[in-house]
């Protein structure tokens, strides 16, 4: 035991306390089954486990300890720390292959305690190793919390046997940290990047630290040259990764024009010269679930990424799918979940080769996990393989591992973009299958193989890894995805990816074969046949279907075609019940290309269904060609200084003043420059921009606008917003409108509605600026609406 006591400076978990409240000592070491002290991480919940923020000194014996929140990782196995009075469970763990342990104690103050915890590594991995390839520092990109030397310790932690580091436009160097923590048995890193561009981001590794970093503002087809034709001491051409490529607006995908139904892009700016996707990105694996579908809490993803990778299988391209942490911080989104297994020939940390990795990466011979390790072969290959075989049948095995905390209990079978086989896994199967190792499962799996295919495996448990691996966003669950292996099961001994077997298909011209194939196959490969074709009844056919990516497929096939006597079918989804927010928006876009002079009736329709917000949503896929037009003509009022400087954006609904309505005072308010409120008139730019920034003068300041609307009756009108930074509207001296957000000036940003009275109706805008441009966008959809700058009752 340590003698020395590391004084954290504690918290006591009440919102008063501070680091003179009461303490006790926690003495601790953690220790494999032989007794050999390992790194790990404890993690403290209260007696309800809730967590709470027990440890804020972040500085505590920095080269020993990652403190954050709740949490302490700890390099060398041991320490002595300080704990608030309390009763409190501690979790001892050291990642997702080995075991956890679990104490509880009361600290009562002054109090010593001792915990000698024991963790059993319960995961074989021989010549496997785990890798995370997304990784970043506060020291180098910026945000986050992780310096270098928490960044390396809480890695070792969480049992992270290769590590990439991969800081936003910056060549990071893990290796000098590593030397100085004494840590090389532990872990192998190498430099990346995270190129970091306006349209996506995307990681390169292995590169050299010392190179001059690559112009992130290059489009894709010459960034992802240069990246390839970098040199590093390996001596290995550097990997294009793809990070969560259909989130927010850092989504190469969706920026580039991925449509999500053809897997296909037609932007000049595209480029397919990348080596992996993330399907899986943070602790809850956001790109998995398909955003438009799930119930599950997807963030700002759109789509699915897994689907998406599906698209690029079934095209041929052999692209690999990983999962990374992307972890910036210590505790809130740990590194090391998800992760990848690669196969390397060996398993010791301090030895592995990158060319070996990089080379498992370009050959598919890896799988990505938040919890699970799992490995498939089929007729005895493993993944990255293509076999040819001479059998209606193919046998699979399936060799999954889970430690006993984590839960499992399916593996899935995905064949062309299909689930056609499952195994459900419980408790009596576990003991039955391999004893007291109740983490460790092997089942054998037949499936059908009618045509050349590809084949994927997936593990999933539904119980969430709490309280050892939490995210604020989601609970993380535990799932597993293998790699492909391509089957070529016709005989011709070559592989043929199931989107130039449906061209073939199609190609014959026999349209009794393409409706027999058609009722023969599964979803997604009636989906190919479908977008292979120009047939109009294929149209009809698919969007009979019960399936969804069938019918999706059916609405790009009649976006395609432009037959006019298909828009009643495709109205019919946009109404449909079954019809999810983006099939429905499929048939829009389907509607709007075959007959624009309908476009603007249907995109009514679906926003009657769905709402603004959702139409609004896909607009990086066809814009909406929205009626109407942006008011050009204003009066303006200003500029008036903001009176609560602590909390800003307040100041949108709480500094009431005059020229707003209901004001009862006589007090008329000053400008900046000590005048009277006053109006003038202003024009807003060609684009429809109304421009209010006069510089730094602008800046932490209100100002007022003003029109008026013509109605020819009694209406309710949708308008759109894009105001930098944030807007209040009032219509008739109702407020319609109330945006308090830090934000850019954007055409068509927000959706709002409100009444128009028959006649002019007055309609009042201030616009509170915090730093930089300050500025308008309005557009009234309603081409019946008339405006004008001029109070309407001034001739």
């Amino acid at each position: 035991m340590l003698t020395t006591i590391i004084m954290i400076a504690l918290i006591v978990p009440a919102p008063t306390a501070n680091a003179e409240e009461p303490l006790g000592t926690l003495t601790f070491t953690v220790a494999d089954g032989e007794g050999k002290k390992i790194p790990a991480k404890l993690s403290f919940t209260d007696i309800n486990g809730g967590i709470l923020d027990l440890f804020p000194n972040a500085n505590a014996d920095n080269k020993n300890l990652a403190v954050r929140y709740h949490a302490i990782y700890v390099l060398d196995g041991e320490g002595t720390i300080t704990v608030p009075v309390g009763t409190w469970n501690i979790y001892a763990s050291h990642g997702i292959e080995w075991s956890l342990d679990h104490t509880t104690i009361t600290v009562e103050e002054g109090g010593e305690y001792s915990w000698d915890a024991e963790l059993v590594h319960e995961i074989d991995t021989t010549n496997w190793v785990s890798g995370d390839f997304h990784l970043h520092t506060l020291t180098h990109s910026g945000h986050g919390d992780s310096n270098m030397n928490e960044r390396i310790i809480s890695l070792i932690g969480e049992n992270v046997e290769f590590a990439v580091a991969t800081d936003h436009n910056h060549n990071t160097d893990y290796q000098p940290t590593i030397n100085d923590l004494s840590a090389n048995e532990h872990i192998t890193a190498v430099v990346g990047n995270e190129v970091s561009s306006p349209y996506g981001h995307l990681n390169a590794f292995p590169l050299d630290a010392n190179a001059t970093v690559v112009n992130q503002k290059l489009e894709a087809p010459e960034l992802f040259a240069l990246i390839r034709a970098e040199k590093n001491n390996l001596g290995v051409i550097p990997i294009i990764q793809i990070n969560h490529p259909r989130w927010g607006n850092i989504d190469y995908f969706g920026a580039r024009g991925l449509d999500p139904i053809t897997g296909e892009s037609d932007d000049e700016r595209w480029s397919w010269d990348f080596d992996s996707i993330e399907v899986l990105n943070e602790n809850p694996g956001w790109g998995f679930y398909d955003a438009e579908i799930t119930d599950m809490p997807t963030r700002s993803s759109r789509h699915s990424v897994l689907r998406d990778w599906y698209n690029m299988l079934n095209a041929g391209r052999n692209i690999a799918a990983v999962g990374n942490s992307d972890s910036h911080t210590v505790s809130k989104n740990i590194a090391g979940i998800p992760r990848n297994y690669v196969f390397t020939g060996s398993d010791d940390p301090s030895t592995i080769d990158p060319a070996k990795v990089a080379a498992a990466v370009r050959s598919g011979q890896l799988s990505t996990t938040t919890g699970p390790f799992l490995r498939m072969t089929a007729n005895g290959h493993p993944m990255g393989s293509t076999i040819s075989v001479h059998d209606a049948t193919l046998d699979i095995h399936i060799d999954v591992q889970a430690a006993s905390w984590i839960d499992l209990d399916k593996v899935r079978i995905i064949q062309n973009g299909d689930e056609v086989a499952s195994v459900e896994f419980i408790e009596e199967q576990r003991a039955w299958c391999v004893g007291m190792e109740k983490s460790h499962f092997r089942p054998r799996i037949r499936i059908a193989i009618p045509r050349d295919c590809w084949i994927i495996a997936i593990a999933q448990g539904d119980e969430p890894m709490t309280p050892f691996v939490m995210h604020s966003d989601r609970d993380v669950l535990p799932l597993a995805i293998a790699n492909p292996i391509y089957i070529d099961a016709d005989g011709d001994g070559k592989y043929t990816p199931p989107k130039e077997w449906a061209k073939k298909i199609v190609a014959r011209a026999d349209q009794e074969l393409l409706f027999s194939t058609f009722n023969e196959v599964n979803p997604t490969e009636q989906s190919l046949l479908i977008m292979a074709s120009s047939n109009k009844k294929m149209v009809e056919l698919g969007l009979k279907s019960k399936e969804r990516i069938v019918r999706l497929a059916a609405t790009k096939l009649a976006e395609k075609l432009k037959d006019t006597t298909l828009l009643p079918l495709l109205a019919n989804v946009i109404e449909d019940d079954k019809s999810d927010r983006y099939l429905a928006f499929s048939a829009w876009m389907a509607i709007d290309k075959t007959a624009p002079e309908l476009g603007q009736k249907a995109l009514q329709q679906y926003v009657k269904r769905f709402g603004w917000d959702d139409a609004k949503r896909y607009t990086k896929e066809r814009k909406l060609n929205l009626q109407g037009d942006f008011i050009r003509e204003w009066q303006v009022a200003g500029y008036f200084a903001i009176v609560n400087d602590d909390d800003r954006l307040s100041n949108l609904a709480n500094q009431r003043q005059l020229p707003e309505p209901n004001i009862m005072s006589l007090m008329v308010p000053t400008t900046t420059d000590g005048d009277l409120l006053a109006w003038v008139g202003m024009q807003s730019e060609d684009d429809g921009y109304l421009n209010l920034s006069l510089g730094d003068s602008t800046e932490n300041v209100i100002a007022y606008a003003r029109c008026w609307l013509w109605s020819p009756d009694v209406r309710e009108i949708d308008f759109t917003v894009g105001s930098d930074d944030g807007c209040r509207i009032w219509v008739n001296e109702e407020v319609v409108y109330n945006d308090a957000n830090w934000q850019s000036a954007q055409k068509d940003r927000k959706f709002g509605s409100c009444t128009l009275q028959m006649g002019w109706n007055p309609v009042l805008f201030k616009i509170l600026n915090g730093n930089s441009g300050m500025g308008l966008y309005f557009r009234v959809m309603d081409e019946e609406i008339k405006n004008r700058a001029i109070d309407p009752k001034i001739k």
